[in-house]
């Protein structure tokens, strides 16, 4: 055989290789509904994603760095902000997971940057903003000097919830039943407020946190805990054997986000993102997937 023949032999082989390639490629689009052009494509350049590109809409000085938005939470009060479990989280990266961590990459998203997140609380969001530590906060007290919140999104309420099979019982007495809380919290200071120094002692059993509190609950070594709802809901919805009984306080706090007063650049660009993720739905169903249904038709954000 010449070598001619050899190689028209080899190319009729290819030909033959790539004929039932092809074949199969078009039965795999056919079944699939893909068309033969976008399946052969792929087998030849195989397309990654591509990422997407953010597009700035706000820049310095009215956030602290292109590019980026520097936004404040409290990083240890979950559901809010914490940090990400193994394999899982909200935080694009940023190895933090919750409701706000959520609501801030989605801000930052739809104003084309990226999000950093800052440890604050909210005695210190003011003061973080003014120096321009962060570019807005979240969870932010409305009633706070040295901000201005920009959109409201949840109501701050201390309430008593109830062991499981006592909450029917708590419910029906107007008296404080034995109640675990976290030492110098709201929740603590309203119900002293409402009892005797003696009565208080006997009643109330205070822990350095919350989740000592939670352990007394699940012992039964009382029949009650107070602290603040979102809190709370997401601990049920985590496993806590408690139930909502009542709420504590007479006025609600709302908490929103923030930025500074005199930065109207970003309050311009932020404002119809924020109507945006409220209209849509898109805030109440990131607080739903934390601590499903509120059980308060005012912290209701729909």
């Amino acid at each position: 055989m010449s070598r001619q023949d050899h190689i028209n032999k080899a190319s009729g082989r290819f030909r033959t290789v790539v004929a039932v390639v092809l074949a199969l490629a078009l039965v795999s689009a056919t079944l699939s509904g893909c068309s033969l052009g976008s399946t052969i494509k792929g087998w030849f350049s195989p397309q990654q994603a591509p990422a997407t590109k953010l597009t700035p809409k706000v820049k310095p000085p009215a956030i602290r760095t292109a590019g980026k938005l520097y936004i404040g939470v409290n990083l240890g009060m979950a559901p809010f902000a914490g940090k990400a479990q193994s394999g899982s989280g909200s935080g694009s990266g940023s190895g933090y997971e919750g409701f706000d961590i959520e609501l801030g990459n989605a801000i930052a998203k739809h104003l084309g940057l990226t999000p950093v997140y800052v440890a604050t609380t909210p005695d210190t969001m003011a003061a973080a903003l003014n120096n321009n530590s962060i570019d807005l906060a979240l969870s932010a007290p409305g009633n706070t000097p040295g901000l201005v919140v920009a959109q409201v999104y949840y109501q701050d309420t201390d309430a008593l919830f109830a062991q499981s099979d006592e909450a029917s019982a708590v419910a029906a007495s107007p008296l404080v039943p034995k109640t675990a809380l976290q030492a110098g919290s709201a929740a603590e200071q309203l119900l002293i407020a409402t009892m005797s120094s003696t009565e208080a002692s006997a009643t109330l059993q205070p822990f350095p946190q919350l989740s000592g509190a939670l352990q007394a609950v699940r012992n039964k070594q009382v029949a009650a805990i107070a602290g603040d709802y979102v809190v709370l809901r997401y601990a049920q919805i985590n496993g806590a054997q408690i139930k909502f009984v009542r709420s504590l306080s007479i006025v609600d706090e709302d908490r929103g986000v923030a930025v500074r007063p005199d930065n109207v650049e970003l309050m311009r660009e932020l404002k119809p993102v924020l109507v945006s993720l409220d209209k849509n739905g898109a805030i109440a169903s990131m607080m739903r997937s934390w601590i499903g249904t509120n059980e308060l038709s005012s912290l209701d954000t729909n």
